[in-house]
């Protein structure tokens, strides 16, 4: 009888449970609110108690939460050739549900889970434009992808160890922005984007992308043993290693009189892809006036298919602000920014006509260059936890490289100092989406 009571009672719990969870949960917080840890999320997020529902087993006890967003956008584009449109999943902060749950194991000391799912169907930075002018989606875009899968064992004395797959410790260190939540350095709508050449009728569609030449010295996610610091007078460390890879980053926020900054800089060896960055950024807002100012710049070294000169990629970006709140909705957010892209993908073979069945190198590229600058608009709805947003982005490249001579079958060869400009064309992209967050 006892058995059977127990069981009955489990039961309820459970229907409890699942009546809670399906009610809602706290959404994740705005890119801003919390800078020092990777993902937007806070280390003193990963170490409090989360505010959940309780399923027990025995004398344990394990908190549970589900958590997501959903961020559907219009893409309109023209590469100075053809124009499109399509509707997709806004990279800058994707669609994804995710569940975390939290134990305590004495207090102070923790143990934690997240396993997080992205729903990119597709991903805006999987969008390409085709030889015939019409959009085309990367193979393998629409379908369930884990983003975060990882446990973490963490003290408020000596911080949180994390093993899974999940961020590096420099991942998002280069998108640290106090005003906007929609956008920032990355390349996020053109990035697979391939670049025309107005050098026949119709212009000569290359297998150089714009996020090669436009690249923001990002991190991707993958198996890492990671480290976080406790919040040391507003400052954070992080460290990340697996067998290829190993970075460390540095994270600071400070609130001072009527402003609050936030800034992070990292360093990260890739072994198998034989590159070293460094990068960082740092936003500043003047809260009584909304005015803010957001920075991020990175360089890079890696090595190239071609011997050539060692002159290291770098790029920086700039955006400049007011964020405030002059309606009972929400937060009102416009601005506008700039970026410079650097001598990406240099000492690298540029194909013609790729997607055709015969695919000609033209030669090696020794300079590329991107220039890009835009403006938006965000408007936040605090009670519905959603953001409406409409942004205009343009990009211009300039593309040096010398041709192959051939002089040896299947080797390009060609002379270093015989340089010539292609005539690349433009990219432009407006954008219209909204972020629901639950």
């Amino acid at each position: 009888m006892r058995t059977a009571d127990a069981v009955a009672r489990g039961a309820l719990a459970l229907s409890i449970c699942a009546v809670a969870v399906t009610a809602g949960a706290p959404s994740n917080p705005a890119r801003g609110e919390a800078l020092l840890s990777p993902c937007c999320d806070d280390l003193e997020e990963r170490l409090a108690e989360l505010e959940t529902t309780s399923v027990r087993s025995g004398s344990h006890k394990m908190s549970f939460r589900v958590y997501g967003q959903v961020n559907r956008a219009l893409l309109l584009w023209k590469d100075g050739f053809d124009s499109g449109d399509h509707v997709v999943d806004n990279n800058t902060s994707s669609s994804r549900f995710g569940f975390v749950g939290q134990a305590t194991i004495k207090p102070g000391l923790t143990a934690s889970y997240r396993v997080e799912i992205e729903t990119v169907f597709p991903s805006s930075d999987e969008i390409f434009n085709a030889p015939d002018g019409r959009t085309g989606i990367l193979a393998g875009s629409n379908q369930l992808r884990i983003r975060q899968n990882y446990w973490t064992l963490a003290s408020k004395d000596i911080g949180g160890l994390s093993v899974g797959y999940q961020s590096p410790a420099t991942d998002d260190v280069t998108i640290i922005n106090l005003g906007s939540q929609m956008n920032d350095a990355p390349v996020h709508y053109n990035n697979a984007f391939r670049i025309r050449l107005d050098l026949a009728k119709p212009a000569i569609i290359t297998d150089l992308t714009w996020g090669q030449i436009a690249h923001n010295v990002d991190s991707l996610r993958g198996h890492f043993v990671r480290y976080d610091t406790p919040i040391i007078n507003g400052f954070l460390l992080s460290a990340a290693v697996n067998e290829d890879v190993w970075d460390v980053a540095l994270r600071y926020q400070k609130e001072a009189y009527d402003f609050r900054f936030a800034g992070g800089i990292g360093y990260m060896n890739d072994a198998s892809n034989d590159f070293e960055d460094v990068r960082g950024s740092a936003s500043l807002i003047h809260d009584p006036s909304g005015l803010y100012a957001s920075i991020a710049g990175g360089t890079r070294n890696a090595q190239h298919s071609v011997a050539g000169p060692d002159h290291p990629a770098h790029f920086y970006y700039a955006q400049l602000g007011i964020s405030k709140q002059w309606v009972s909705y929400g937060k009102t957010t416009v601005y506008g920014d700039y970026g410079l892209y650097k001598d990406f993908n240099v000492d690298e073979p540029l194909s013609i006509n790729p997607d055709t069945s015969l695919p000609v190198v033209w030669g090696t590229l020794t300079r590329t260059e991107v220039r890009r600058w835009g403006f938006g608009i965000e408007q936040g709805f605090d009670a519905a936890a959603t953001i409406l947003y409409a942004q205009a982005h343009f990009y211009d490249p300039k593309i040096v490289g010398y041709p192959c001579d051939f002089v040896k079958p299947d080797v390009c060869g060609g002379d270093p100092t015989k340089t010539t400009s292609l005539p690349a064309g433009s990219w432009q992209g407006f954008v219209f989406g909204a972020r629901i967050q639950f």
